[in-house]
Order: structure tokens, then C-alpha cells, then sequence
């Protein structure tokens, strides 16, 4: 019996003769043909919204490449910044270093500049818990020669004198202090007196100075060594008063101090020779 043939074999049949038919007639028309002009019909069509497409995900791309890019530079970031930090923490104490070789050669400078006196340098390392603005404690004592009333300065200038000491520690009297005194003179005019302390707070007095004096404003002022404690011509500081109140038979004279008591590291004890001192005074100063 004959049988009809299926829907979906004349279909296949129809398509296969379409296809040789478009193939036979592309290959006559060679290079103008059917096909080439679909494919480049097919090109024309694809490819701006190919280009919309890598236009539109270029940017998401960098986006997601700049946030691993931002990763590292933190991790760069950090990483310079601690560097940074050491190399601030190497120079502050390569600073510090300077600044102490400073001082110390300050210090040597200024034994040198008495080479007829036996001194001893001392750190400054606490003030007088009793009198915070008049005295500071030294770390040398009577271990190293020191003795009651023995004059103490610094490279700017005199700092005060001995009091009390121990076997390995000095209280030490400000030039401030409203007990100390000691002989001056000025540098240019050559009038003496002496000087004395009035409290942390105010410029040094220099009393006993006659009303015609020629002391003038910015003058220096030196130790005179007519007393038994100090030598002669230690700095003591500069006039920045110099007047005659009424009915006065003397000058009025303000000296504003060279060293500074609050910023005192190290210092120098000068110990003269032949210096009399009293076993007895400075045990009972333990």
C-alpha cells in the first residue's frame, strides 16, 4: 500500500533543494553574491550593538580593576607611612644624640675655660621639692669633691651655688632664689655691687650701686670675685633697668639673668683650691 509522505520530510526535502539552489547561485555570482552580501548585511547590523556593548562594559570592567588597584595602593600606602614613621623616630633620636654631644662639649668647653680650678660636670635631675622655683638636686656630691658654697654654672652663664650635700647628690641655690647674693660688676662701665635674687618671676637687683653711676640699659653683668665664693667674670646677665627714684641716694638697677632655671640639663661645679670647708658643716647638711 502506498503511503503519504510525512509533513516533516517535505520540508527537509524543500530545504535542501533551497540550499543548493542559494549555494549554486553564490558561487555564480562569485564575489557579489547572495551570501557575502547577507554577511556583510549581518556585519553592518551586529556590529554597533557590539560596540554599545563593549562601550557599556569597559566601564564596569575598570571599575571592578580599579577596586583591586585600590587594595594595593592602600597596601602601598600603609606600608610608606610606617616607613615614614621610623624614619621620623631615626631622626628625632639621631637629633637628640646631636643635641646631647652639644651639650657635652659645651660642658668641656666651659671646664676649659678654668684651667686653674678642678670642676666636675653633674646632670640636673630634680628640683627642690621644698622650694620648686629656687633649687635643683645634682647627681654629684661629696663623692666627687663637692662642697657647701661652691659656685655652679651652665654654658650661658653662673646658675647659682652649692648648699646642701650628700655623698652623691647637691642641692643646688638658685641665682633667683630671694637668699642668694653674690659681688658684680658690669662689663662695660666697671661699677660694682652685688646682686640678688627676687623669686623665679622677676629680673635679678643689682644693689649698692651709687645714683652716678654710669650703668647703662643692655650692659653685662659678671661676677666681680670680691666675695669668697665666686671668681671673677663669670656671666650673670644683661641690665634692663637702670634709673634713680626720687629721694634715692642709689641706682635702681634690674638684671634679667642669662640661664634660664627651668631649662637646666647639666651643669658645672667649680671646686677652687684651698677652698675651706668644714667637716663638720657639711656632714650636718646630710
Amino acid at each position: 500500500m502506498y503511503r503519504k509522505p510525512g509533513r516533516g520530510r517535505v520540508l527537509l526535502l524543500v530545504f535542501l533543494a533551497l540550499s543548493i539552489i542559494v549555494i549554486t547561485i553564490d558561487y555564480r555570482a562569485g564575489s557579489g553574491g547572495i551570501l557575502k552580501t547577507a554577511k556583510e548585511w549581518s556585519v553592518t547590523v551586529v556590529a554597533p550593538i557590539q560596540r554599545g556593548f563593549t562601550t557599556v562594559s569597559r566601564p564596569v570592567g575598570d571599575f571592578f580593576a580599579s577596586i583591586g588597584e585600590l587594595g594595593d595602593l592602600r597596601d602601598d600606602n600603609k606600608r610608606l607611612e610606617e616607613a615614614n614613621e621610623q624614619l621620623e623616630s631615626e631622626n628625632t633620636q639621631a637629633d637628640e644624640v646631636f643635641e646631647e654631644n652639644e651639650r657635652m662639649a659645651d660642658l668641656l668647653d666651659l671646664q676649659e675655660a678654668w684651667p686653674t680650678m678642678e670642676s666636675v660636670a653633674a646632670r640636673v635631675y630634680a628640683p627642690d621639692p621644698g622650694n620648686y622655683n629656687s633649687g635643683v638636686y645634682i647627681d654629684k656630691g661629696r663623692a666627687d669633691g663637692i662642697a657647701p658654697n661652691m659656685p655652679v654654672l651652665a654654658p650661658e652663664g653662673l646658675v647659682g651655688k652649692t648648699l646642701r650635700v650628700t655623698e652623691h647628690e647637691t642641692l643646688v641655690v638658685l641665682l633667683v632664689d630671694t637668699n642668694f647674693g653674690a659681688s658684680a660688676r658690669t662689663k662695660e662701665a666697671r661699677d660694682t655691687g652685688a646682686v640678688r635674687g627676687n623669686g623665679v618671676a622677676d629680673p635679678l637687683s643689682m644693689v649698692f650701686v651709687g645714683k652716678n653711676s654710669d650703668i647703662e640699659v643692655g650692659e653685662e653683668v659678671t661676677t666681680s670675685g670680691l666675695d669668697e665664693i665666686f671668681p671673677p667674670a663669670i656671666p650673670i646677665g644683661e641690665v634692663v633697668r637702670s634709673e634713680i627714684q626720687g629721694g634715692e641716694t642709689s641706682r635702681t638697677i634690674d638684671v634679667d639673668p642669662f640661664v634660664d632655671p627651668h631649662r637646666l640639663d647639666y651643669v658645672v661645679v667649680l671646686m677652687p683650691e684651698g677652698r675651706p670647708t668644714s667637716e663638720k658643716s657639711v656632714a650636718g647638711e646630710d
